[in-house]
């Protein structure tokens, strides 16, 4: 244009007022390219976790959205998977989010209709959220969540390939992102490590030997106050029906610590806590009859002496043919009465004759023993079984 206009015409000021007068022109300013970029302003870096956190939509992939939440600290994302992306739906979103993790103290959105509704704003405004939107039509704005926006659309296409639905490979990117490494985040730590203090449990830990046990481990091992043993039988409670009683069972086996294997009636196989086990005993044998209880039987001698009784006996050996009633009436053999007819006979010196009786004869096949006790010296006794109280069964009895 300069060189045309000075072919025709010439003045001092001509190349100055030629660019004076493009300059002016609308119609060439409206043609114009775009000023050169500047170089990127970084945000200012978070001091603190969610103090700083972005957010974005994401999609349609396969007719679903994912809003998209990352710490501008920790790096730590949260994808959540939607069909609507109303300012009511992204608000329910964020409600649940923030009742996890906090309130952030900033948010920044780009400026989509759902973030600069008043219905969100006036969200903000109740939760003391500094709601920050950047450029119309400047992704770089919000750099933060549109770099992530990208990582994800690519990781779920690579992962997705072949190997099944989205929700499957939305989670195994979330499980690998926050678990891996990340240079932007403080220290160069995982996001999970700076956000919860604790690397996360991948299946890449199974490739480390598993850790030893300790015996000062096991020591403090809680144990359990009470304990059955196999054999031991036992009341199981069962359930069924909204309900639940008490069956008689035996213990197979102990599984834990307090979990039995117990085989109740019908050989029915009971798994169950040691909550749910009470001791059993049997209340009878095969006959009936009930349980034998042990008693301790007091000597011969002291029951003797409580009575003033001559412990020693006198026997006369007679032929068989030769034992008349009125011999033995006459005779001056004098026996020990007895005391209880539970008590053995346990020798010549101890024998004893029946209860209640004036006259009592005892045949061997060598000679035979007549005892004569006068009715007037023989105690009264009661034939029931005598046993010593409960309470006494700690102590040793003389």
């Amino acid at each position: 244009m300069k060189a045309v206009a000075r072919s025709y015409v010439f003045w001092p000021s001509l190349d100055v007022e030629i660019a004076e007068y493009v300059r002016t022109c609308v119609h060439c300013a409206a043609a114009a390219k775009s000023p050169a970029h500047i170089p990127p302003v970084p945000w200012p870096k978070s001091s603190s976790l969610w103090q700083r956190v972005h957010v974005d939509y994401a999609g349609p992939i396969d007719g679903e959205y994912f809003l998209l939440v990352v710490d501008s600290y920790s790096k730590w994302p949260e994808i959540v998977q939607t069909r609507r992306i109303t300012s009511t739906a992204t608000i329910n979103i964020l409600r649940g989010l923030f009742a996890r993790l906090g309130m952030p103290e900033k948010l920044v959105s780009d400026n989509g209709t759902q973030f600069t509704s008043i219905e969100f704003k006036q969200f903000c405004a109740e939760n003391g959220i500094d709601h920050v939107t950047t450029a119309p039509f400047h992704p770089q704005s919000n750099g933060q969540v549109e770099r992530f926006v990208d990582t994800f659309k690519r990781a779920i296409n690579k992962i997705q390939e072949g190997r099944g639905s989205i929700n499957a490979a939305l989670d195994t990117f979330l499980l690998t992102y926050r678990s891996t490494p990340n240079q932007s985040a403080p220290n160069g730590l995982s996001p999970s490590e700076v956000m919860f203090g604790r690397r996360l449990r991948t299946c890449l830990e199974l490739l480390r030997p598993p850790p030893n046990c300790t015996q000062e481990s096991l020591q403090h091992q809680q144990v359990a106050s009470r304990s059955l043993n196999k054999g031991d039988a036992v009341f199981v409670k069962v359930y069924a029906k909204n309900t639940w009683k008490w069956i008689p069972g035996t213990v197979i086996e102990k599984v834990g610590r307090v979990m039995y294997n117990v085989l109740g009636d019908g050989h029915r196989l009971v798994r169950c806590h040691i909550n749910q086990l009470r001791n059993r005993r049997h209340s009878a044998n095969a006959s009936g009859t009930s349980l034998q209880t042990t008693t301790r039987q007091l000597p011969l001698s002291i029951l003797l002496d409580a009575w003033e009784l001559p412990t020693t006996t006198t026997t006369t050996s007679t032929p068989r043919s030769e034992v008349t009633p009125k011999a033995a009436l006459t005779s001056d053999t004098v026996r020990t009465p007895s005391l209880s007819p539970s008590f053995p006979e346990t020798s010549d010196s101890q024998q004893l004759l029946p209860d209640m009786s004036s006259t009592a004869t005892t045949t061997s096949t060598s000679e035979t023993v007549t005892a004569v006790t006068p009715s007037f010296l023989q105690p009264w006794r009661s034939s029931r079984v005598r046993r010593p109280p409960k309470r006494f069964t700690p102590y040793q009895r003389y």
